[in-house]
């Protein structure tokens, strides 16, 4: 008998800043009340399933990994425990990549974001995708 799989998939909480294609932010933080709402609540119902997920796979993007870092906290992991994929991000749709200053958003390095606060991402995991 075959053991079953449980694949999960997450949008992230609600941003800060409205995403506005070509007038960005697009790497925008998690709203600072209702963002960090949304990531709990899907965070404590994912941690209360009864197969939690054992593996989190996230984009690069600090909204995504925000929500990822309260999810792997939910469900008692934290070190080492995000594995960051680039191929979750919009890359090939320059619209989509647009800072504040209207300048096109350049990809950060995984330890780039380890060096924001996010250190429960695992600096081995290599990218399938990778840009």
């Amino acid at each position: 008998m075959t053991a079953k799989q449980h694949v999960y998939f997450v949008r992230y909480g609600l941003t800060k800043y409205p995403l506005v294609e070509n007038e960005g932010p697009y790497d925008s933080p998690l709203h600072p009340i209702h963002g960090y709402e949304h990531g709990l609540a899907i965070s404590r119902k994912l941690a209360a399933m009864p197969c939690p997920p054992e593996v989190v796979y996230s984009s690069s993007l600090h909204r995504s990994l925000s929500t990822s870092q309260m999810i792997v906290h939910a469900i008692g992991k934290t070190k080492n425990s995000i594995m960051v994929e680039d191929g979750l991000v919009e890359w090939l749709t320059p619209s989509l990549t647009v800072q504040p200053d209207g300048t096109r958003l350049q990809i950060r390095s995984v330890q780039d974001r380890i060096d924001m606060t996010f250190d429960e991402i695992d600096p081995s995991y290599k990218s399938v995708n990778p840009i």
